[in-house]
């Protein structure tokens, strides 16, 4: 596609010269009031002009639609992305980016001029801040007669913001906001980069519904990563045509968004006294950054102590008699903040209204040496009562536990959906033998033929849990205990020699979690799932029975590439190299939607499946043996190097 460097160059000039009377009629800064948000008038190069009481439509990018071709016709983009770190958003944007054929280099943790200098040697035709929470050198953005050797004196690349929130949203806190505040509708909007944090013209932007009891990161994993990926598609595509962007006016009916300020630990105070599902909203606007504040009682050694803590991983307890009947075998009188039951790990909170709520998760301060751990394991030993899952086999086709339980299974016609819903993907030793114990039992059950491994929503799996490792007395006996209970679940899975099993991918997996799924005799996910099958950024070799898995699907080369090169890979390549074998649907509910279709048409496949398992039955444990002997011994010099302690800890403490 050629594009239009007259009218790009024109309105870059037009912005120059007319900054003054784009700026909006206030002194407010990012963190003022936001009862009255700044005015700012149409930009001069917004042409045709209309009258004051007409508006162009904002350029709207469509949630629901396709992404649209990966492969594109036309001169490839040269994009820099300027971003604190290569997170999920960024590597799904870099993927879908470089798929279509760009070319995208990416600089991690730039600061000031640093930027300036990354953005001069790259000389591209677009800088992309896809995760930036730092101010964007003035001369990066506002210096139009810069030009970079090279272009063809063309102006120098517009540097575009991907900020979280709808039009006219500003602040550094949108998304605590939106969840906090029960908004039911948010977005993503690119913008170009400007003097005031997030008030420049507006590129494309996205809006989703928020229809679930998100938490901050995964409203940020999910649909925002969604949306900025169909606004920043918009964007690239309105700057390649010539398109300008539409300068930011408060008066246009569409730019409902206003000026936040920034979140405050008050904000983030919880109120014990409102309702359980208060209490959990407010949990969720925090999670899994920086985490809602509160204090929890509890009893130790007869005698009632408080404790201020930070809290994550909340549920509300769906059944209230359970609530009253757990209050009422306390040894004092219960009020709002009491911790009175515990179950893996989680610990259920008193609250207003004669209800209560799990929270999974605590950090023993804010401060950032502070780990965040099971909430159980912050707390000190006390006498409080242990809550089990009361008994009920397999929950209804589509059903959550209306209970704290990351360990669930449902069924219809024959498949039997196996759910480990664990904290950011993360698999302790403990959960680990819990999950491995329903997969003995799924495999005993005559009533299912197809196994799906549905993993958590947010994530499928990332894993060995690397905080509860750095929280063990001995790091080296936890990280081995971890490593051999994740190996038995992978040989449960591989156990299942009369039943076909199907890994669904409903987020993405990291290193072993990522290998886990190999194991199945199926493995598919939605198109945005990016995977990241690789171990060695934490210095380890990895087990899991990677190195029997993985070459089976991708062939020896692609292998050693894979766990080499430490880059994540999106869901359609790994399809096409061998790794997966389908991707249905472009995102979570549309693979929920369609998954239970797809294992119907494994069993009904499943006679050659299991003939091909069966026949190589009798060779296959020797062999699996010999591949976990010889990755545990990696492993285990790996567990006794420094430099796999030295990058957990400062991973866990980032």
């Amino acid at each position: 596609m050629l594009r239009n460097v007259t009218t790009r160059a024109t309105w870059r000039a037009v912005m120059s010269l007319q900054k003054a009377t784009t700026r909006a009629t206030t002194t407010s800064s990012q963190h003022g009031s936001s009862s009255q948000p700044p005015l700012r008038q149409a930009s001069l190069y917004n042409l045709p002009s209309h009258e004051p009481s007409e508006f162009s439509p904002l350029p709207w990018a469509d949630f629901a639609a396709a992404p649209g071709p990966r492969k594109r016709a036309g001169k490839p983009l040269k994009v820099t992305f300027l971003c604190n770190g290569f997170n999920g958003l960024s590597q799904r944007l870099y993927l879908e980016l470089t798929s279509r054929g760009h070319h995208v280099t990416v600089h991690e943790d730039a600061r000031g001029e640093e930027m300036t200098r990354a953005v001069e040697a790259d000389r591209p035709d677009l800088v992309l801040c896809p995760f930036l929470t730092r101010r964007v050198p003035p001369g990066l953005y506002n210096n139009p007669a810069r030009v970079p050797v090279g272009l063809d004196n063309n102006p120098a690349p517009p540097v575009l913001i991907v900020h979280p929130g709808i039009p006219g949203d500003r602040g550094p806190s949108s998304i605590d906001w939106a969840l906090q505040e029960g908004a039911t509708e948010w977005g993503v909007t690119v913008l170009q980069a400007d003097d005031e944090m997030d008030a420049g013209d507006i590129w494309a932007t996205c809006r989703f519904p928020v229809n679930r009891h998100a938490t901050k990161s995964s409203l940020y994993g999910k649909e925002v990563a969604q949306a900025a990926l169909q606004a920043v598609l918009g964007a690239v595509e309105a700057w390649e045509r010539g398109v300008p962007p539409t300068a930011l006016n408060y008066s246009h009916p569409e730019v409902r968004g206003e000026l936040k300020r920034k979140l405050t630990a008050a904000d983030r105070q919880v109120d014990w006294a409102r309702a359980a599902e208060d209490v959990a909203r407010a949990v969720r606007a925090c999670d899994s950054q920086p985490g809602a504040l509160g204090g929890l009682r509890l009893p130790e050694k007869g005698h009632l102590q408080q404790h201020e803590v930070v809290l994550f991983g909340a549920c509300v307890e769906g059944d209230a008699e359970v609530v009253r009947r757990v209050k009422k075998e306390q040894a004092h009188d219960v009020i709002p903040g009491d911790v009175i039951a515990k179950r893996n790990g989680a610990v259920l909170v008193a609250c207003g209204e004669e209800d209560a709520v799990w929270i999974s998760h605590l950090k023993a301060s804010p401060k950032k040496t502070s780990l965040k751990l099971p909430a159980t394991s912050v707390l000190p030993s006390a006498d409080v009562t242990l809550l089990p899952i009361t008994p009920c086999g397999p929950l209804p086709y589509g059903a959550r536990p209306k209970t704290f339980q990351d360990v669930w299974t449902t069924r219809q016609d024959g498949v039997c959906y196996v759910h480990f819903d664990f904290y950011n993907g993360a698999m302790s030793t403990d959960q680990c033998r819990r999950l491995e114990r329903v997969l003995w039992a799924v495999e005993q059950d005559p009533d299912c033929s197809v196994v799906a491994l549905m993993g958590g929503h947010n994530f499928f799996s990332n894993g060995i849990h690397l905080n509860v490792i750095e929280n063990a007395e001995c790091a080296v006996a936890e990280s081995w205990a971890n490593i051999t209970a994740i190996d038995d679940v992978v040989k449960a899975i591989f156990r299942m020699r009369s039943k076909v099993t199907v890994a669904a991918l409903q987020g993405n997996a990291g290193a072993g979690g990522a290998m886990m799924a190999l194991a199945a005799d199926e493995v598919v996910s939605h198109a945005g799932v990016v995977l990241n099958p690789h171990y060695r950024k934490m210095a380890l070799f990895g087990s899991e029975y990677w190195t029997y898995s993985l070459p089976q699907r991708v062939g020896t080369s692609m292998a050693e590439e894979l766990t080499t090169r430490l880059q994540p890979v999106l869901a359609t390549e790994a399809r096409d190299m061998g790794m997966l074998d389908d991707v249905i649907g472009d995102n979570a509910k549309e693979l929920n939607a369609l998954i239970h279709l797809k294992c119907l048409r494994v069993r009904a496949n499943s006679r050659e499946i299991l003939r091909r398992k069966q026949a190589m039955t009798s060779s296959l444990w020797s062999i699996l043996d010999e591949h976990r002997h010889e990755e545990l011994e990696r492993m285990r010099h790996c567990f006794n190097d420094a430099e796999y302690h030295e990058k957990r800890r400062k991973f866990v403490y980032h």
